[in-house]
């Protein structure tokens, strides 16, 4: 065999041998995942274990048995009495964990409302964080949270204020009219992060903002105009009508907020236009 025949014959006797390392390696790591242990909802019988253990006097028990409940979800409805029970727990890291637990119930963790609520307002801001994450996971069955879901929007942690955020979006129409009054609140905080949530919570939002709009009062007014905007869409029809009929500032602000929206408001002002005519 020639040099060159003798070297294209070693070259590839090279990448053979690589590729047998890669899928040694490959079969390898396959194994190892394999191998790991799966965390699947637990059995009816050892869930019924997992909530006594609650009751536990030793802390450690009692939050190996929050871990598990929050792996169980929303099929761990039975342990929300013992869980608001331990939101009372004098060990913290048992209360957030027993709070995480209750956000992944959901709905059926409604119970928790009132505790949740009052745990809003505690010192610490991990917990005020995690009782508003909690109470998003319940959803709208957190409406009775709603005055200190607004009192978050003027917190001084951010997580706490994008946590009371996500809560009221989820609680939907019964938190408009609070959100309302609180974009007309002297505190910048507050009112910014209220326009952020009206702003998330489209078609619900948009008859108050347009009259906080139409009346023009500041800082009211550009908060409602902010929120408007996010909406997009949602809100375009009833920002032609203020264009329409509006006095000339009020339609000069919703002509702002339309040319925002852009494209999805053309056809809508075209239509109205021609049926003015």
């Amino acid at each position: 065999m020639n040099p060159s025949g003798v070297k294209m014959l070693k070259l590839t006797e090279l990448r053979i041998t690589a590729l047998v390392k890669c899928a040694t390696a490959l079969f390898i790591v396959f194994i190892a995942f394999a191998s790991l242990p799966t965390f699947a909802a637990a059995p009816n019988e050892d869930l019924d274990k997992i909530v006594k253990d609650l009751e536990s006097p030793d802390p450690t028990v009692v939050l190996n048995a929050t871990k598990l409940i929050k792996r169980n979800g929303t099929k761990a409805k039975e342990a929300v009495p013992l869980l608001v029970k331990a939101l009372k727990h004098p060990n913290e890291i048992v209360r957030l964990n027993v709070m995480e637990a209750l956000a992944e119930i959901g709905p059926d963790a409604a119970p928790a409302v009132p505790a949740l609520t009052d745990a809003l307002k505690d010192k610490d801001y991990m917990t005020r964080e995690a009782a508003a994450l909690a109470l998003f996971g319940i959803g709208k069955q957190s409406a009775p949270a709603v005055p200190n879901l607004i009192l978050c929007l003027g917190d001084d942690n951010k997580r706490v204020r994008d946590s009371a955020i996500l809560a009221l979006v989820k609680v939907e129409q019964p938190a408009v009219e609070h959100l309302i009054k609180a974009i007309q609140s002297g505190d910048s905080k507050t009112g910014q992060a209220a326009s952020e949530t009206l702003g998330r919570m489209g078609f619900y939002a948009v008859d108050p903002l347009i009259e906080v709009l139409k009346k023009g009062e500041k800082p009211a007014a550009e908060r409602a105009a902010a929120a408007l905007k996010e909406i997009g869409p949602n809100a375009v029809e009833q920002l032609v009508q203020v264009v329409l009929k509006g006095d000339d500032r009020s339609s000069r602000a919703a002509g702002n907020i339309l040319a925002a929206i852009g494209s999805p408001a053309v056809p809508v002002l075209v239509e109205a236009l021609r049926s003015k005519k």
